[in-house]
């Protein structure tokens, strides 16, 4: 288990993070977002307690926050260092850290580790240990959370809402408003009062910078299993230490805790914007009393500008469904054909990329037909063939053009199917999700088939064209020797070639 704080340090060890003092004309929402829009790196912001309006009193718990420690980085850019081979950095890369996979983490690992977090147990496995946040702050407005821009109220974003009952704690994500001292306004998952477990007056605690762990598992079973079992049935409960409080249990290692009570479901309130797992289970809205505030020495939360491309929520949920979705759809013909499944967040286009082998003839058509039976999230899938790296996807979108016939190998549906729900696009210039809900507009589905066909033997599929063997033997050979003069290695050709395939 890794301590926010914990995954925090390591990405400024690893040159991955900035810290910032908190500006005094500008939400730090602002300058979260153009963060995640340059593709920058993660960002700390630190409380300014010289400015005016700031917190005075040296025991009022005011939170350091940081944004894109979960999200960022599309994949046309790494870190710009003299060994890029260790430097280089996906969507999935700092959530794979905080996971504790590794630096440089498979994507497909990614995927495996998100899923045994939320895997059943047998038999619960649940560590106890001594709370870290042990302040008290007698008022929400002393933990200094942002304020967006245009609006009244600071709000809290990636945050774990925590439910205790006879069978267990329920985990699901959370995010609000700061009304005033005492009340929040927060978003739920509907699952959770579907269930009827927020009945008024019910305890509920809300924990801010939990573990990577936590908060990722709030997003996967909120997906997957819509709260059906407690924490304590599923692998994240053996993962991560907790602690108890009035309204269950939470990570131990939490910087803020907040202990409340449920004082009206489903207020009436103005349309706010959304967390993306909102976009794949729904949400309802809640409003909160709180009755104890505990924060640890100076706490550091994360954060996340609502909306934005490449933001950390949408990571987390698209992660979350694309692990679903490698999960259900391996499982589904008693083999593992699929190597990888991808949503390519940064884009928000609808676009499912699938690596599989092709069983037999007709497989592909299968495979694309059962990802759109199982989630209304993307209007187009394409399948490319397994030697195709999720790290590249300049060569799977390139495969649909050298390996797919338009007039063959891309099929189109007709327009009768539910819009999806995250691309940004959308008829009558609607969103995804602004269309289903005023419309509920249709439209079609394409697959594309970007794989060899199986039934080619390999004589007529075109080989790989490596970089040596792109040139004649006499050409190789002159310049290993022009190299050698300079004093370089003859093998320096070949180690750049090894390391182009590496980065693939």
């Amino acid at each position: 288990m890794t301590a926010f704080r914990k995954h925090l340090e390591f990405l400024h060890r690893t040159d991955d993070c900035r810290t910032l003092s908190r500006p005094a004309d500008c939400s730090p929402q602002v300058v979260a977002a153009e963060a995640l829009r340059a593709g920058g790196h993660a960002i700390e912001i630190e409380p300014e307690t010289g400015r005016e309006g700031a917190p005075t009193v040296p025991t009022t718990p005011t939170v350091t926050l940081a944004s894109g420690v979960y999200g960022g980085i599309d994949q046309s850019r790494g870190q710009h260092t003299t060994d890029s081979r260790h430097r280089q950095r996906y969507p999935w890369t700092r959530l794979g850290i905080g996971l504790g996979i590794d630096q440089d983490p498979a994507y497909t690992d990614v995927l495996e580790s998100l899923l045994a977090l939320g895997e059943r147990r047998d038999e619960r496995d649940v560590t106890y240990v001594e709370r870290a946040a042990d302040a008290t702050a007698q008022d929400l407005r002393e933990l200094g959370l942002p304020t967006p821009p245009d609006e009244a109220w600071p709000r809290f974003t990636l945050g774990l809402l925590s439910i205790g009952t006879d069978r267990g704690t329920y985990w699901a994500p959370i995010h609000g408003t700061v009304l005033d001292g005492n009340t929040i306004r927060a978003r739920v998952p509907a699952a959770v009062a579907e269930r009827d477990l927020l009945e008024t007056g019910t305890a509920v605690t809300i924990a801010l910078g939990v573990p990577p762990e936590a908060l990722a598992a709030t997003h996967l079973l909120a997906i997957t299993d819509r709260l059906e079992t407690p924490i304590e049935d599923r692998g994240v409960g053996a993962t991560v230490p907790v602690i108890p409080t009035a309204g269950g249990v939470v990570p131990s290692s939490a910087e803020v805790v907040v202990e409340t009570t449920v004082a009206d479901r489903q207020p009436a309130t103005q349309s706010e914007k959304r967390e993306f797992w909102e976009r794949l289970g729904g949400g309802t809205t809640l409003t909160l009393e709180s009755t104890s505030i505990f924060a640890r020495e100076e706490p550091v939360v994360p954060f996340t500008p609502l909306g934005v491309p490449l933001s950390d929520d949408l990571q987390l949920a698209a992660l979350s469904l694309s692990a679903t979705l490698f999960d259900r759809v391996n499982s589904y013909w008693g083999v593992a054909p699929v190597d990888w499944l991808l949503l390519p967040a940064e884009g928000r286009l609808g676009l499912c990329i699938v690596a599989s082998e092709i069983l037999y003839a007709g497989f592909e058509w299968q495979l694309a037909n059962l990802l759109f039976s199982l989630s209304d999230c993307f209007d187009k899938v394409l399948v490319v063939d397994t030697e195709i790296s999720p790290r590249n996807l300049g060569r799977a979108l390139g495969d649909s053009w050298v390996k797919a016939h338009p007039s063959r190998d891309w099929l189109v549906s007709e327009p009768d199917a539910p819009s999806a729900r995250m691309p940004t696009y959308g008829r009558g210039g609607g969103g995804g999700e602004s269309s289903r809900e005023d419309g509920g507009e249709t439209g079609a589905r394409l697959y594309v088939d970007a794989t060899w066909d199986p039934r080619w033997t390999d004589e007529y599929i075109a080989p790989r064209v490596s970089f040596d063997e792109s040139y004649p033997p006499e050409l190789r050979e002159a310049v290993r020797d022009s190299w050698t003069e300079f004093g370089f290695e003859p093998e320096s050709m070949a180690n750049v070639g090894d390391e182009s395939e590496s980065l693939e």
